[in-house]
């Protein structure tokens, strides 16, 4: 890692643990991808699974955003998910995701929408940050592959579970990527390692591929030769970090 990157991630740390001082409650402070990959965490008690957390809340982000495009109304700023023992508030930016849990055994006093400024204004300071060099960079998963790839016009990161994450070219992308987790769950009554499972037509391969513990990859590969273009697709996922 270059002298630039570790400097921007000590950058980002500094913040991460200005987010955890905002009040006692505050227990866990992740930075990720609005694709769900984990750039950074701190916490305050036992660590958790943050792959989980930043996976769950980008799902719930894209899940949040189709609903209110479908009422017309604009993208989210925040996400708060309520459960009976904690809160979990997502802050958005245009590349990242600063997900926040509150306790709610130590919330006494607190007002959430109080706070909510300063956590916009950090969550800003840390896109700025992440921003700054190239090494990290904007790209996401599917940006790099539409980039690489350009035969590919069609490509959506879902969960396991079959919530999408970001798609491209494909109408319809909450039934779609409840098939897809469909399709690979019943692969891997085969094997629980199944990589990847496709499916040949002529010109076309449709692939459902893992990408990590949490995400699968659904592409429409189209063209003369699709399963080499399939094959390129499987070789950049499997040079992600």
């Amino acid at each position: 890692m270059t002298i630039m990157a570790q400097k921007t991630l000590a950058e980002v740390a500094s913040l991460l643990e200005q987010t955890l001082e905002i009040h006692k409650s505050v227990t866990y402070v992740v930075l990720s991808t609005k694709e769900g990959v984990v750039v950074a965490s701190v916490c305050r008690e036992d660590e958790m699974d943050t792959r989980i957390i930043s996976t769950v809340a980008a799902a719930l982000v894209w899940a949040g955003a189709t609903a209110l495009d479908s009422i017309g109304s604009s993208s989210p700023a925040y996400l708060i998910h309520s459960t009976s023992i904690e809160r979990i508030i997502t802050i958005l930016q245009p590349n990242y995701l600063l997900v926040v849990i509150i306790s709610k055994a130590n919330d006494a006093g607190l007002d959430l929408y109080k706070i909510l400024p300063s956590l916009q204004s950090l969550a800003t300071r840390m896109e700025l940050v992440m921003g700054s060099t190239s090494t990290f960079g904007k790209q996401t998963t599917l940006g790099r592959i539409v980039e690489e790839l350009p035969e590919i016009m069609q490509a959506m990161l879902l969960t396991e579970e079959g919530l999408p994450l970001g798609s491209v070219g494909f109408e319809n992308t909450i039934e779609l990527a409840g098939l897809a987790s469909s399709i690979f769950s019943n692969g891997l009554t085969f094997s629980p390692q199944t990589e990847y499972i496709s499916f040949a037509a002529g010109t076309t391969e449709l692939m459902v591929v893992r990408v990590d513990e949490n995400r699968l990859l659904l592409v429409a590969c189209r063209d003369q030769n699709p399963a080499e273009l399939a094959r390129k697709v499987r070789n950049i996922v499997n040079g992600l970090p």
